[in-house]
């Protein structure tokens, strides 16, 4: 499985491993707001 991943994220594991999870917050938090936006309405 790791081979696999290295052979088409190569680039991005190790330090660009932080960028997807930095996405991966931002993303959800901005969900979190929308949807409770959406309910308050």
């Amino acid at each position: 499985m790791m081979n696999h991943a290295n052979g088409w994220m190569g680039g991005w594991t190790g330090g660009g491993m932080w960028f997807w999870t930095v996405i991966g917050v931002l993303v959800v938090v901005l969900l979190v707001v929308v949807i409770s936006k959406l309910l308050n309405k």
